[in-house]
């Protein structure tokens, strides 16, 4: 059995940075639905029988398309950063954000810090 992971405030998940991580490393259902608790307006998706989760994610909405393309930039540039890259889709006034961690089978500390980096990163863009 794994330890339980560490639930750190949004503030705290600016300052992690992402690592290469393996199995063992994602966070059991439990742990998420703790953290989520700091996570407004993100989701999280499970697998059919919600045992494992697979993506942690937003729906972004913006004004028109100038902020959609703002929002992608940021996220590019954040994925880069961190080389922990997204799955994003987008249209004219939103943007939908889904973090995993292929390596460690889930969601993982990877998956908490680009999140809530990324909703600094966004939270002036209308």
């Amino acid at each position: 059995m794994t330890e339980p992971k560490i639930i750190r405030s949004l503030e705290d998940w600016l300052h992690v940075r992402c690592q290469h991580l393996g199995e063992g490393e994602a966070w059991n259902a439990e742990d998420i639905e703790a953290q989520l608790n700091d996570f407004e307006n993100w989701s999280v998706e499970f697998d059919a029988k919600g045992e494992r989760a697979l993506t942690l994610w937003r729906q972004y909405a913006f004004a028109n398309f100038e902020g959609v393309k703002l929002a992608v930039h940021a996220i590019t540039h954040l994925a880069d950063d961190e080389d922990h890259h997204p799955e994003v889709t987008f249209s004219y006034n939103r943007v939908k954000v889904r973090w995993n961690t292929h390596s460690a089978n889930g969601i993982s500390n990877n998956d908490w810090a680009c999140a809530a980096k990324l909703d600094d990163a966004l939270k002036h863009i209308g």
